[in-house]
């Protein structure tokens, strides 16, 4: 039987039973448009992660207090809250422009701690960062208003600090902080500048929360200590990343008097390794998001072959009727696979414009910018025809092979 008569008939028979049809649509949909929202959220996702931790440096390396149990592990237990004090300011200046390490294009220090600063109109719990004037180019953290601290007020211990967004506007709102003074601990510290937004970074630190002063005056006026929390070291390119990691603690265990065969008063860790894990979590997650949107498809397939097998029940002498007047094997399974494919094909571009529309829905009314791609379209649209033949086949196959006597004979 030619194809054109085939697909008449498949049509005409859709047509004829709409609610059925309607349904086994409605399921394809569903699942098309499930596959395609959850895919570009987790690309959308995936995007952020990878923006974010790159916002702040992809050729960096962190040097934390502290060598892990497990080496091959890689985390500090100062991650953990044990306090470690092996790494010096010093270190950080011993590790800039040293001749055994080509690659270290610039170094900072930091410290941290949770403190009450106070303005005139205002206080806040937020926390302070000691830095020096480096950290702001290693981290891609531009000065908006101001200016940042200069090297002279480190080796001074300047009272200076620059505030994130978040504090210059809970600190002096409507009113521009630049000159103005905070306390923090009863020390006055003068305004100098304010930072641009950057959001929430690596270990879950809100970087427009904030306020950044010089590391000497954080050791030596707030905590009274004479260590660090960590290095940063900035490489000379993403690609030197490894070697300046490797430089920096071959100067380090030289520094601390380490002996080979002995482990390490520090951690390394690498950036670039950093994403590459990020990258296969976020791969992961995809991968899981894709998995439960193809178990929408399934539903919807089976969805398909148990409406078929109730219209080959209900066709069944219509198909003895056609049978017995000549008609084929392969006619009767042509048909209804026909039909199959036909439901799935029309509910799969439902399906794509409903999903290609509310993925653009969440991109403008939420903060997650979705990502819809071409992968995740031919995807769907592959998928939705091959569960149309797929679970399109056996009840067709079923109807294919009915008797054309004991057809006729159904009531």
């Amino acid at each position: 039987m030619p194809f054109s008569i085939t697909l008449k008939l498949a049509i005409k028979a859709l047509l004829v039973n709409k609610t059925r049809s309607f349904l086994s649509i409605l399921g394809i949909v569903i699942g098309i448009s499930s596959v395609i929202i959850l895919m570009a959220a987790g690309v959308g996702a995936q995007n952020f992660i990878l923006d974010t931790v790159q916002s702040f440096g992809s050729n960096l390396v962190q040097i934390m207090p502290g060598t892990p149990d497990d080496e091959s592990y890689g985390f500090s237990p100062t991650l953990a809250g044990i306090t470690i004090t092996t790494l010096k300011y010093e270190d950080a200046q011993k590790l800039k422009d040293n001749p055994q390490a080509p690659n270290i294009a610039n170094t900072t220090a930091t410290i941290s701690s949770q403190i009450v600063a106070t303005s005139s109109y205002n206080e806040k719990l937020t926390q302070f960062f000691g830095t020096t004037p480096s950290y702001f180019s290693i981290r891609n953290t531009e000065i908006t208003s101001g200016r940042m601290f200069e090297a002279r007020e480190v080796d001074s211990l300047a009272r200076v600090a620059i505030l994130a967004p978040d504090v210059a506007k809970d600190l002096f709102p409507n009113t521009d902080p630049i000159g103005e003074n905070i306390k923090i601990d009863n020390i006055t510290f003068k305004i100098i500048g304010i930072t641009e937004s950057k959001g929430i970074g690596q270990l879950g630190v809100n970087f427009d929360d904030l306020i950044y002063i010089p590391v000497t005056t954080g050791q030596k006026l707030l905590l009274g200590i004479d260590y660090v929390s960590n290095i940063i070291i900035a490489a000379d390119s993403d690609n030197n990343t490894s070697l300046a990691a490797e430089q920096a603690k071959l100067i380090l265990r030289d520094l601390h008097h380490i002996d080979e065969g002995e482990k390490s008063d520090f951690t390394v860790m690498n950036s670039q390794d950093a994403l590459e894990t990020i990258n296969a979590i976020t791969d992961a997650m995809a991968s899981f998001l894709a998995a439960i949107a193809a178990i929408s498809l399934l539903v919807g397939g089976i969805g398909i072959m148990n409406i078929m097998l109730v219209s080959v029940t209900e066709r069944t002498k219509e198909i003895g009727l056609r049978k017995a007047i000549g008609a084929k094997r392969t006619d009767i399974l042509s048909q209804f696979i026909t039909e199959s494919v036909i439901i799935t094909l029309i509910g799969g571009i439902i399906g794509i414009l409903i999903g290609l529309g509310i993925s653009t829905a969440i991109t403008q009314f939420t903060t997650l910018r979705t990502a819809v791609t071409l992968d995740s379209i031919l995807l769907a649209t592959g998928v939705s025809t091959l569960a149309g033949i797929v679970f399109g086949f056996y009840p067709a196959n079923q109807a294919s092979k009915l008797n054309p006597i004991e057809a006729l004979r159904f009531q």
